[in-house]
C-alpha cells in the first residue's frame, strides 16, 4: 500500500510540475532554461521527484522575486479546464453584504430610524416641557387666589355629610307644628 501512495504521489507532483511549466511563459521561465528543457527534466526526473520539485521550487522563488503571485494548483486546474470555477466570474456581488445597493438601502433604514428616534425624543421633550409649564401656570393660579378659595367641587374633609348632620331644632318645631295641626 505504501508504493501505491508513493507512486501515486509522484505521478500527481509530475502531473502537476508539467501543466504549470506548459502553461508558464516562456519568457518567465526559471533559470533561463528554455520550456522545452525544463518539460524534459520533469519527465526524466520524475520518478526521484527531482526535476518536479526543481520546477516548483525555482519557479516560485523566481515568482516571489517578481512580486508575482503563485497560482495553486486549484487555480491551474481551473485554468485547463479540468475544474470549473465554484463561483462563476461575474460582477454580481456574492451575498447581500457585498452588494452596494443593499448596504445603501440598509443604511437609508437606519438613518430614517435615527430620525424617527430623534423626533419622538423631540416630541415627548416637548410634552414634558408643556406639562410641566401647565403645572407651573395651575399652582400659580391656585397661590394667586389664596388657600379660602378651593373648587366648589372639591368636598372639604371637616364638613359632614347633609344626612348625618342634625336637624335644627326650629325645623323640628315647624314639623312637628304642622303634623299638629293636620290632626
Amino acid at each position: 500500500m505504501p508504493r501505491v501512495i508513493l507512486i501515486v504521489g509522484l505521478v500527481v507532483l509530475a502531473l502537476y510540475a508539467l501543466i504549470e511549466c506548459a502553461m508558464t511563459d516562456s519568457e518567465k521561465m526559471p533559470a533561463k532554461l528554455p520550456k522545452p528543457m525544463w518539460i524534459m527534466i520533469i519527465l526524466l526526473t520524475a520518478t526521484i521527484a527531482l526535476g518536479p520539485l526543481a520546477w516548483i521550487v525555482l519557479l516560485r522563488i523566481e515568482r516571489h522575486k517578481e512580486g508575482e503571485k503563485s497560482p495553486t494548483p486549484l487555480d491551474l486546474a481551473r485554468e485547463i479546464g479540468i475544474q470549473k470555477p465554484a463561483v462563476e466570474e461575474s460582477h454580481q456581488p456574492l451575498g447581500p453584504d457585498d452588494d452596494p445597493e443593499y448596504l445603501a438601502r440598509i443604511e437609508r433604514e437606519l438613518m430614517r430610524q435615527k430620525l424617527q428616534e430623534q423626533r419622538d425624543q423631540q416630541k415627548a421633550a416637548e410634552r414634558r416641557q408643556r406639562a410641566s409649564e401647565q403645572s407651573k401656570t395651575e399652582d400659580s393660579d391656585a397661590d394667586a387666589q389664596g388657600p379660602e378659595s378651593q373648587d366648589s367641587n372639591t368636598p372639604n374633609p371637616q364638613a359632614e355629610p347633609e344626612s348625618d348632620r342634625p336637624a335644627d331644632s326650629e325645623t323640628d318645631s315647624q314639623s312637628n307644628a304642622d303634623t299638629d295641626s293636620d290632626n
